[in-house]
């Protein structure tokens, strides 16, 4: 899925996420969330478990432990579907900016393009969390003036994120570079 120009619109970088955008992806989504649904499935089993002793009022029924293997065995499968997933999905993005706008598409079951012209940009940051510094990448992300004061601070929610990328200079230049143009000229 590629974003569509405008007359007169060029693109001036464009990029995907590194293959290493993996491994960050693998402790801060794919972990938490194998850990959580195998947690709600043996809840929602020892939940059914309780309610059948309820029903037919067995009193002595020691704790199936089972409950716990399964949902043990659960965070490998888990682990597997959502490795093959974060994998094909990191195949789909694409960042571009162009001399018009910052955009961003990609996407499996929800496929997105989203564009940010720059008059609406206000702020450009590039940024690493420790992960993030250890493998060498980088994460640029664009505001506007609705977003950049949602959440916790340091916490702000960006417009759109080119995450995962070796070189954040290069496109943080070109928008501060523009931004800079629209500002002097208004236009």
């Amino acid at each position: 899925m590629k974003i569509k120009l405008q007359e007169g619109e060029q693109i001036l970088f464009e990029a995907r996420p590194e293959k290493k955008v993996f491994v960050v992806w693998f402790f801060t989504k794919v972990i938490p969330a194998c850990i959580a649904l195998s947690f709600i499935f043996g809840y929602a089993y020892f939940m059914l478990w309780v309610l059948t002793k309820a029903i037919y009022c067995v009193k002595h029924v020691a704790f199936p432990l089972h409950i716990i293997r399964i949902a043990a065995n659960l965070v490998p499968v888990w682990l597997g579907i959502f490795y093959v997933y974060y994998l094909k999905l990191r195949d789909t993005f694409k960042f571009y900016v162009t001399n018009q706008k910052c955009a961003f598409s990609g996407g499996i079951m929800v496929k997105r393009i989203r564009n940010v012209p720059f008059h609406k940009i206000t702020d450009v940051e590039i940024n690493q969390n420790i992960i993030e510094q250890v493998l060498g990448i980088y994460s640029l992300k664009i505001f506007t003036a609705g977003t950049g004061s949602v959440g916790r601070p340091g916490m702000e929610q960006a417009e759109i994120t080119f995450f995962g990328i070796k070189d954040a200079e290069t496109p943080a230049n070109i928008i501060q570079g523009i931004l800079k143009k629209y500002r002097a000229t208004g236009e």
